[in-house]
Formats: C-alpha cells, sequence, structure tokens
C-alpha cells in the first residue's frame, strides 16, 4: 500500500494490489506510451487491468504495443485486447491463431464476449477453455451492444462462463444502464447469487451516443451506494482514475455513499 498525504483524515480501507474486490480496469485507448508512464507512475496504485480497447491492438505499431505491455505488468496491471477482436477472430474462424497471438504480443489475459456474435453456451464456453489452457486470465462478457437480454438468459450467460473457468465476468454496460433507467433488481440479483470478485460492472463510455461524462460519474456513485466501496468496477478512463477514487471512498462532493469519507465525518445526506 502506497503511503499517502493527510493520513489523520477518515476514509474507507481499501485492499492493496493485488486485490480480489475493489478491482479497476482502465480502458486504453491507444494511448501514447509518455502518457501510460505519467498515469502508471500517479495513479498505478488503483488500477487493476488495462484494456486495449476494441480492435486497436490491431492497427499500433507491435514494438510499441509491446511496450505499452510490459510497462504495464511491470505496475502489476494486468493486459487484455478488447473482447470485439475476439468476437472477429471467433466469426472468421482465426480463434485459436488470435490466442496464440495475444500470448506471443505480452498479454497477459483475454476476454471473451458476445456483443456483436451469435455465441451459443458450448461455444463461449469452448473459448474460456481453449484461453484458459494457454495460461492466460480470462474475462467472461455478457450482454449485447444491439438488442438486450432477459434477466434470467443474462443470469445464465454469467453462470456459463464461469463454469467454463473465467476469472471474472464483465457485465455490459448497455445492457444494465440506458438514459434513466437502471436495471436495479437485476443487479442486485446478480450480487445475490454470484461473488462480488466475479463481478466486474462496466461503466458506460463516452463514445456511445447519448453517455456523457456526468452521466457516467452518476452511474459509478449508484455503483458504489448500492455496491459499497469494493464493487469491481469497468471502463474507467485514465483521467478518471482519481475521479473513480474518490468516490468510492465517499469523498466526491456528496453524501450518497453510506460508509464514505463526508458520512464517516458526520455530514448527513441533506447537509451538502
Amino acid at each position: 500500500m502506497i503511503t499517502t498525504a493527510f493520513q489523520d483524515f477518515a476514509i474507507p480501507e481499501r485492499q492493496a494490489k493485488p486485490r480480489t474486490n475493489g478491482l479497476a480496469m482502465m480502458i486504453d485507448w491507444g494511448m501514447g506510451l509518455s502518457r501510460q508512464t505519467d498515469t502508471v507512475e500517479s495513479a498505478g496504485e488503483y488500477i487493476d487491468f488495462a484494456k486495449i480497447a476494441a480492435g486497436i491492438a490491431r492497427f499500433m505499431p507491435a514494438e510499441l504495443l509491446r511496450s505499452k505491455l510490459a510497462q504495464y505488468a511491470e505496475h502489476g496491471i494486468s493486459t487484455s485486447p478488447g473482447g470485439l477482436f475476439a468476437e472477429l477472430a471467433l466469426k472468421t474462424g482465426r480463434y485459436e491463431k488470435f490466442v496464440d497471438d495475444v500470448v506471443a504480443t505480452g498479454f497477459s489475459g483475454i476476454e471473451v464476449s458476445d456483443n456483436l456474435l451469435k455465441l451459443g453456451a458450448k461455444d463461449k464456453s469452448a473459448a474460456i477453455k481453449l484461453a484458459k489452457n494457454t495460461g492466460l486470465k480470462v474475462f467472461g462478457e455478457v450482454g449485447r451492444k444491439e438488442g438486450s437480454l432477459d434477466d434470467q438468459t443474462l443470469i445464465h450467460d454469467v453462470q456459463v462462463c464461469l463454469d467454463a473457468g473465467a476469472d471474472w465476468v464483465f457485465l455490459e454496460a448497455s445492457e444494465l444502464f440506458s438514459g434513466n433507467t437502471v436495471r436495479g433488481e437485476l443487479i442486485a440479483e446478480l450480487a445475490r447469487r454470484f461473488p462480488a470478485e466475479k463481478l466486474i460492472y462496466e461503466l458506460p463510455v463516452v463514445v456511445i451516443p447519448g453517455v456523457s461524462r456526468d452521466y457516467k460519474h452518476k452511474i459509478c456513485a449508484w455503483l458504489v451506494k448500492e455496491l459499497g466501496t469494493e464493487v469491481n468496477l469497468a471502463n474507467i478512463e485514465w483521467d478518471e482514475m482519481y475521479l473513480t477514487e474518490l468516490v468510492r471512498r465517499g469523498f466526491a462532493g456528496d453524501t450518497s455513499h453510506p460508509q464514505g469519507a463526508y458520512r464517516l465525518a458526520g455530514f448527513e445526506p441533506e447537509e451538502l
């Protein structure tokens, strides 16, 4: 655990790295190595995973990509390419070669999703197991980017991923949050059925039409209020790492977090 200033101010405690709860995935849209260096030196303690988003790994110069992955590893940050890249590999019959290339390039993890691809439970399970057999950490993902799944289908898909050996399961933000609609009952049922350390809740990303930074912040605050400081979160931008940590600790300008810093100091919800 790093030593910070102002130690006499009470905030909710967090696990130190390597963590099992309170995990954070930072989404990397191809940031340059200098910005990455600054980010991991400043906020690396709060970054557990870095995803090279979508198919960006296909476009990036190979040596730069390897340098980025090595630097993340030096700071205890696991890496994976985006799940949509794996979907393309599955669709074109190149998944086994893709997995081999993921390992050879220096990634430590892989994401198996079916956001766009129609992938049956048997095929999804096989894809997870194949990647696990190479020693990669595997993120299963459930949910659609186009359309949506009913509650029981989504819950069943989580179980399929875990039964196949996935280390964690990403919960697609588009399934859980849309405008003013939050599938609160589904989130509560997921939290009841599955170990908290296995589920990672994706935050909406601003590249999606209608999603703004303030909306993303609102969803983050809601998840922390409902599921606590140590909820696992994904799709955090490089410049949102500290903001997300503030939200986790109830130190972000409101009193919504029942165990947060402001509430620990005696502020009541109506006072701010």
